[in-house]
Parts: C-alpha cells; structure tokens; sequence
C-alpha cells in the first residue's frame, strides 16, 4: 500500500518568512524523516516557484534544498510521484493524488508536527498490529 503525503513549505516546514525561508517548525524535519522511514512517499506541495534564470529569484529551489540539506529529500515536488499518478497521459495533472495533505491554511490550521507523528506513525503501527483506531486526534487531546 502506497501512502502519500502533500506537504506545504511556508507555514507548514518552516515558519512563514516568504520570500526568505524561515527557521523550521519544531520537529518538522524529525517527524519528516520518520514518515519515510515509516513508508511514506512525500511530494513538497508549494505556491513557491523559481522566476527563469533569475538567481535571485529561485524560491522553489531554494526551499527543496533547504529540505535536502536538513536531510529530506523528497519523492516529487508540486507535482503527482509518476508511478502512482493513476490518470491518463493526456489529463490536465491539476493537483497530485495524496492520503494526507499537511497545509498550514487547514480549516483550524496545522495542528503542529507532534500531531502528524502522534496521528501517521504511531497510529500506523497500531494499525499494523491488527487493531484499526478511527478517532482523529485533536492538538489538545495529544499533550493529554
């Protein structure tokens, strides 16, 4: 089974500075790091784009290797992995297939990383030991 993650820079990996990169969100690239070594495939899904030859205009590439040198690479950016992209050649590939969308501009906003460990890794190993848990956790239930 394939799990896919879109995940939001600006708001969501770091602190929201754009056009600079901000300092990173306590345990983004921990729990980052944890999801693919839990299995999961992670596509950076961000409005930041690169202005031509520009170089000083370079802001998706900048935030994909701010990611890489804090040790995430990831599977596609702002773009569906090819292999799992179940739609036809010809399609217009508006928005990429994923399990998870972590986004700071969530109704109520991004809970925090604590929350997608809490919820995405540990909830997975429960569930592949047999037992399925439903509930969603709320940021206020996890420091319970």
């Amino acid at each position: 089974m394939n799990k896919v993650i879109l995940i939001d820079f600006d708001g969501t990996i770091v602190r929201n500075a754009f056009p600079k990169i901000g300092k990173p969100m306590p345990m983004a690239f921990e729990v980052m790091k944890e999801l693919k070594e839990a299995g999961w495939k992670l596509i950076l899904w961000t409005c930041r784009e690169d202005e031509g030859y520009n170089i000083n205009r370079q802001y998706l590439t900048e935030a994909v290797r701010f990611c890489k040198e804090n040790g995430v690479d990831f599977d596609a950016v702002n773009e569906a992995i090819p292999e799992l992209d179940f739609r036809c050649d010809t399609c217009k590939k508006r928005k990429p297939y994923a399990d998870v969308v972590l986004d700071d501009k969530n109704l109520g906003g991004f809970p925090g990383w604590e929350v997608v460990r809490k919820i995405l890794i540990e909830t997975d190993a429960v569930v592949r030991g047999g037992v399925r848990r439903t509930a969603v956790l709320l940021p206020e239930e996890v420091t319970k």
